[in-house]
């Protein structure tokens, strides 16, 4: 056993170490180094980042939104139902333009230069101002929907 210094921080680590103690950089030895594409692949899938924490809670509110407006038993029933159906619509869709423009927002900075090491420096460019545009508009053409009816 040796120790051998990491690309990214210079930190003395052990040649068996899988990963660098100090930056997490992932070390490989030239006969286990996989190629970039497999590399810059896995360290985007392994992101944890704040995007996925938004969909388990969006899917958790349409589930007690969806439970409870079916527990209404009044004349108001049709009504709380298609209400918790315009949330769960409003919310997937603002997602959804979230997810389409603006690609580098769901995944954490350290992950981003992480693939782009391995060699993936090209999610395509963001565009957040269609995102907000797309937004605004579902927003006012709901507004000019509750207006007519």
């Amino acid at each position: 056993m040796s120790l051998v210094k990491c690309p990214e921080c210079q930190q003395e680590i052990s040649d068996q170490a899988a990963l660098c103690v100090k930056c997490g950089n992932p070390i490989h030895s030239l006969s286990e180094q996989p190629s970039h594409v497999k590399t810059g692949w896995s360290a985007v899938t392994k992101a944890k980042t704040p995007i996925n924490v938004f969909c388990l809670a969006m899917m958790a509110c349409s589930a007690i939104l969806g439970v409870s407006a079916t527990q209404v038993d009044s004349d108001y029933a049709l009504t709380a139902f298609t209400y918790t159906l315009h949330i769960f619509l409003a919310v997937s869709g603002m997602f959804f333009a979230t997810i389409l423009f603006c690609r580098k927002g769901m995944y954490h900075p350290e992950d981003l230069a992480k693939a782009k090491q391995a060699g993936v420096d090209d999610l395509g460019q963001d565009k957040p101002i269609i995102a907000a545009v797309i937004i605004g508009f579902m927003i006012l053409t709901y507004g000019i929907y509750q207006w007519l009816t």
